[in-house]
């Protein structure tokens, strides 16, 4: 969850700081301070928040880097399948690559990550079956673990047993510990409950108990099941003398800026109540004197009782908890009633809530039917080509339960016929949580726009489109949003303030995109292939790669620009320019002055010019390789996979889109390349002219879907050895590109 994350970054910065290991913007690579004084040679730790919107924090662009990476279940364990939630499509493999090679996962607080558990549990697996270049380990964490659960068909319990760490008895001896263990809590349950009608007195009746029970100067924390009860509550609160000041809702429906104001009243030490939900849940450091709580499944009802006390601090805090009529009405939302009737025998048991109490219960929660990730659907996601109608494998089963699923939203000002050409991409300060059945009420009442990365335009969503990890722009005069209550949809109307943005945001990236070909200066197809040589030179000998794997990467890294001598692309580059005959003659060119240019790729036929939409330099490249050197190579097909996916644009499949140009003589076309183009020689890798031949988009024996699948499948390559080798290539190129433009 985000208030956790936040929470986990800014005590990571604290640490490394206070080490000399952070790695801020600006600062020298090796460490200092306390390090430095221990004889710590090595480099500083950056640490990546992961929790939607395109931020630059650019963790991707240095694998050969140690980093601390924090995010929510959604964000990580979509790219951990291939499937960012909140990011270009065109950088999953990237991230799929890196974060499942040589990477440490840590989940936390796993009794509310639902399906997230046995998800992580037969990545796990995964990565021991089909096999990583580096070791991938995860850990599982939580006060009230189901180890069972990690017991699934990929990741099966080892003889042995799993590995295990607690406390010791020596730990528990220690005063710091037993304070905390021995904390009373005295537990009451409260003289009212929630039943049919409650929109009507509920959050009247709570607001009353909670002013009746809050002690002066002391925090009072109040956890309920439903964002809309937390409002509503909140409003209560507000209408009866509390103020924004002293009290606030908390909960998973807010802006980033908004939800830091709910938190920082949540951290001080002054007089306030705070309504809040299962946020409050994952591990949120704080230590309330009074808390009042719905009933809950056992295992949230013992993390909610965790933050009241949490030190031992207080000798009269209180704990009451209000039952549920959880037969009327949904009432028991978001949770089953049997997990609550289970709950309420085991805390009707107990008048103390403190640790010790709870630790002498034993309760295993009813097992649950979950879809498990199986290696038949990691092997079909290891392709991120969407298919013919535009959709992709829906991952949502596997990250999160039903009725957890969210899109994200933003504002921006669009004008009254909607958006228009492209926008920044959102930021993650801008983007706001919506569960997928509050965003499909407000779209029977106003309009909200994806970007389409195909047309190069914005399309209308409704609700028969919408799935979990979309980005979602909407118009602020149509309302949905206060900073105090956050996510209220068709509830109030009034205009949300647009959050402003930088002048360096990135544009929306489309496949017909080259945003890193105009970088504001000519560079030269052969000086940009020895720059991109040279970075991943550098990447291998700091990543400690076997031979055989330099070598395929070096030849890859030498021909993945061969296919930017096409006339595609070198007329998008130069034509229409003054100098245009000058600029043809020094070519070919792999990156021009001109960044602000609309790509428009052409090739002259007959005295005519014929347009080549969704133009891919790199599939030239690859059939370029093919058709030259590539057969006398033993890692023919890798080094031209490698090629090929350098942009992640051309992946398992090659296929004509649907608005492309299609030549009037029956020849196969794909990705602006028609069978039989005559890609010109150059001095260097290119000596003579090629003709491309499309032949291996076709299905069958030596079809680039056969080359490509044997590869993934192949038990010394397999998808995440792929997807990491795929990763250096592009990183490299980034790189070199950046390097570049700043020259």
């Amino acid at each position: 969850m985000r208030v956790l994350v936040e929470q986990t970054r800014n005590k990571a910065e604290k640490w490394l700081d206070r080490l000399g290991m952070l790695k801020a913007p600006g600062d020298n690579d090796l460490v200092g301070g306390w390090a430095a004084e221990h004889n710590d040679d090595g480099k500083r730790i950056a640490v990546t928040v992961l929790m939607g919107g395109e931020d630059k924090n650019e963790w991707d662009l240095f694998p050969e880097r140690d980093a601390i990476i924090i995010g929510t279940q959604d964000m990580l364990l979509s790219r951990a399948l291939n499937r960012g939630y909140g990011m270009s499509r065109y950088r999953w493999p990237v991230h799929f690559g890196l974060l499942n090679n040589d990477c440490l996962w840590v989940m936390d607080e796993v009794q509310l990550m639902g399906v997230g558990v046995e998800t992580s549990a037969q990545l796990q697996g995964f990565c021991e079956s089909f096999g990583t270049l580096q070791k991938v380990q995860y850990i599982w964490m939580s006060a009230t673990l189901d180890k069972d659960r990690l017991d699934t068909v990929d990741h099966f319990l080892p003889p042995s047993g799993w590995s295990r760490h607690t406390l010791s008895e020596e730990d528990a001896a220690l005063q710091q510990v037993s304070e905390k263990f021995g904390a009373r809590k005295p537990l009451r349950k409260a003289p009212m409950r929630l039943e049919k009608g409650y929109e009507k007195s509920y959050p009247e009746e709570m607001a009353d108990l909670i002013i009746n029970k809050h002690k002066k100067d002391t925090l009072t924390l109040v956890v309920v099941n439903r964002v809309s009860r937390a409002q509503s509550i909140y409003k209560e609160l507000i209408s009866k003398g509390r103020t924004p000041k002293d009290a606030a809702a908390l909960h998973s429906r807010f802006r980033e800026a908004d939800r830091k104001e709910r938190m920082k009243l949540l951290d001080e030490k002054n007089d306030r109540i705070i309504v809040t939900t299962q946020v409050v849940e994952a591990g949120v450091d704080i230590s309330a004197h009074t808390m009042i709580t719905e009933l809950a499944p056992w295992s949230s009802l013992v993390q909610r009782l965790g933050r009241c006390n949490r030190r031992g601090e207080y000798d009269d805090a209180l704990v009451e908890w209000v039952d549920l009529d959880f037969g009327e009405d949904g009432i028991a939302l978001p949770y089953e009633g049997s997990s609550l009737e289970d709950a309420r025998g085991l805390i009707e048991s107990i008048d103390d809530a403190g640790p010790k109490t709870l630790s002498m219960i034993r309760y295993e929660e009813p097992r649950k039917i979950r879809p498990v990730v199986r290696r038949k659907d990691l092997l079909d996601l290891f392709d991120t080509t969407p298919d013919l109608t535009g959709n992709d494998l829906d991952v949502s089963r596997y990250i999160r339960e039903d009725e957890d699923k969210d899109v994200q939203v933003y504002w921006r000002d669009v004008g009254d016929e909607g958006p228009e050409g492209k926008l920044k991409s959102p930021k993650r300060k801008e983007l706001c949580s919506v569960s997928i059945s509050q965003i499909s009420q407000y779209l029977k009442r106003h309009s909200g726009w994806i970007w389409d990365p195909l047309d190069s335009a914005w399309r209308n969503v409704g609700n028969g489109r919408l799935k979990p990890g979309q980005v979602i722009l909407l118009d602020p005069k149509n309302g949905g949003y206060t900073s105090t209550l956050g996510w209220v949809g068709t509830g109030r109307k009034e205009t949300v303030e647009v959050i402003p943005l930088g002048p360096a945001d990135p544009q929306n990236e489309s496949a017909n995109a080259d945003s890193e070909t105009h970088i504001g200066r000519w560079v030269s197809l052969a000086e940009h292939t020895d720059d991109v040589s040279l970075e991943v030179a550098s990447l291998l000998d700091q990543l400690g790669l076997p031979e055989d794997i330099r070598n395929a990467l070096d030849r890859a890294a030498r021909w993945h620009d061969v296919g930017k001598s096409h006339p595609a692309f070198q007329n998008m580059l130069v034509s229409g320019r003054e100098d245009e005959a000058s600029l043809r003659v020094g070519g070919p060119w792999a990156k021009s002055d001109n960044n602000n240019s609309r790509p428009s790729y052409w090739v002259e036929e007959n005295g005519s010019k014929i347009s080549r939409p969704h133009f891919r330099h790199e599939l030239a490249s690859a059939l370029a390789w093919f058709q030259t050197v590539g057969g006398d190579c033993e890692d023919e097909n890798l080094i031209a996979y490698l090629i090929a996916t350098h942009h992640g644009k051309i992946r398992m499949s090659i296929r004509s889109l649907p608005n492309e140009k299609k030549p009037m003589d029956g020849r196969l076309f794909a990705r602006g390349i028609w069978d039989g183009d005559l890609l010109p020689g150059f001095s260097g890798l290119l000596t003579e002219p090629v003709k491309l031949d499309l032949s291996l988009m076709q299905v069958g024996a030596g079809s680039w879907a056969e080359k490509t699948l044997r590869l993934r499948d192949d038990s010394d390559v397999g998808p995440f050895r792929l997807a990491f080798l795929e990763s250096v290539l592009r990183v490299a190129d980034w790189r070199a590109s950046r390097k570049e433009a700043e020259s």
